[in-house]
């Protein structure tokens, strides 16, 4: 059976408009219905010709709440501040929903009340002009000054291609989002007051997802939202996938060998102690939000630096003095990573200062014996600093197999660790001795060793 549309007539029309009204002062606005026909609100409105919702009260402007009057003692009086102000929030909402939907708000609607106190005391401003919607869809400001003054360079994003590289990818991709200011894009909880801007904002930051997402499974979820553009939603898969994912796993392992085998006192670290110190507790935190269920807590942290630094005299007996002089105190011993790392920097900095008129020559103490070294004698590559992330990745991809004998890195990548071929393929293969550099050579022709060889070369 066909339904058909019900036209009221004029008459019929202006009774249902003065329903609307009546029913947003009652429910919205706190008339109370009892007594509805005294109430300041409603005879000010009447006062002033307003008996109508779509066709009066909705045209009104703040100028013309705030001139309100109504019929006190026989003389005309300025209605109550408090009512003036529930009238401009009310109108400023509805232009304000009006403006989301593209279309006028449902008076009836049982949750107006709830929206109403929602956007009265977290959104509105009163000091704002109230802009009708559809002037407002007409002239969007915010679209307009962010289509004129901010320019987001979508060169800023690197391209996404690797799944054990997502712990770095993400948090750099946060990090660019803050720059241009467009973290509210990835914020599934986050509160559209400006749907134009935000269509905009999506529609810039899709078109990055799509162009540097090109992992297999990453580029299938940004493809699959294509019609949408919700890059809060695709973020957020992205999170949940990669975040638990083999690979991330995986990683994670090889990124604890990683930290486990770091030692300041192997004369492969050129840099200043405490820049070790501060990118070990770095890698720490890394490997915290690789692998949050695996997470290495302050005791376990603490232990693991002080191993790492255990042969570097300075450091050696910081965390002993630390504990010694609590105890003498009567405090618990207990000590935080962020604290170790802070006393630890505060001797680095002492012995730093003591050698910058040191010259090119460094001298280091590893194990028991004064080692004299050029501080790039760690690569053959002199012209180029050691980068400490591949320090780092060196450290991970040529640990030993204590049974073998052998390296862990392998001739196809490390796909284990994640760690390219192309990365620290030259490295020591012995430690430097008196006033010798050392000899180097390159993974092929030590991988090509016979095991004994390999051990009579280290000794």
């Amino acid at each position: 059976m066909a339904s058909t549309v019900v036209t009221l007539s004029p008459a019929e029309e202006k009774k249902a408009d003065k329903d609307r009204l009546l029913t947003a002062l009652i429910n919205v606005c706190g008339v109370s219905h009892a007594h509805y026909r005294t109430h300041p609100i409603v005879l000010a409105l009447r006062c002033d010709g307003i008996t109508q919702f779509n066709m009066d009260f909705i045209h009104m402007t703040a100028t013309d709440i705030d001139a309100l009057q109504y019929e006190k003692g026989g003389a005309l009086v300025p209605l109550e501040l408090n009512f003036k102000m529930i009238l401009r929030a009310f109108l400023a909402f509805y232009h304000h929903m009006s403006h989301k939907k593209h279309g006028g708000v449902n008076v009836l609607d049982t949750t107006l009340p709830v929206q109403f106190m929602n956007f009265r005391n977290s959104e509105y401003d009163p000091t704002k002009e109230i802009t009708p919607w559809g002037l407002a869809i007409a002239n969007n400001k915010g679209l307009t000054d962010w289509n004129k003054l901010v320019k987001p360079s979508a060169r800023d994003f690197k391209p996404y291609r690797e799944a054990n590289g997502w712990v770095d990818y993400k948090e750099v991709f946060m990090i660019t989002l803050e720059a241009q200011n467009l973290t509210h894009l990835v914020d599934p909880s986050y509160v559209v007051t400006n749907e134009d801007l935000h269509k905009a904002q999506q529609k810039f930051l899709y078109k990055v997802l799509r162009d540097n997402m090109l992992h297999h499974e990453a580029k299938l979820i940004v493809m699959s939202h294509s019609k949408t553009k919700d890059t809060a939603l695709i973020w957020q898969l992205m999170c949940e996938t990669y975040d638990k994912s083999m690979s991330t796993s995986l990683n994670g392992d090889a990124f604890l060998g990683g930290l486990t085998s770091s030692r300041l006192d192997d004369g492969k670290w050129n840099r200043s102690q405490g820049e070790y110190i501060t990118f070990y507790e770095d890698k720490i935190n890394i490997f915290n939000e690789m692998c949050p269920d695996s997470e290495i807590n302050d005791m376990q942290g603490v232990r693991m630096l002080k191993n790492s630094i255990a042969n570097v005299p300075n450091l050696a007996n910081v965390l002993i003095l630390c504990r010694q002089t609590k105890a003498s105190a009567d405090l618990p011993d207990k000590i935080t990573l962020r604290q170790f790392v802070a006393l630890l920097s505060q001797q680095a900095q002492v012995y730093n200062n003591g050698r910058i008129h040191s010259g090119r020559n460094d001298r280091r103490s590893a194990a028991n014996h004064e080692l004299d070294y050029e501080v790039n004698a760690h690569d053959v590559d002199q012209d180029k600093d050691c980068d400490s992330n591949e320090w780092f990745e060196a450290n991970v991809m040529n640990q030993r197999d204590p049974n073998a004998g052998r390296y862990l890195g392998n001739r196809n990548g490390n796909k284990s660790t994640g760690f390219k071929k192309t990365q620290n393929n030259k490295h020591q293969a012995n430690q430097m001795q008196g006033n010798q550099s050392g000899a180097f050579m390159n993974r092929e022709t030590w991988n090509a060793l016979e095991d004994s060889d390999k051990k009579a070369w280290d000794r």
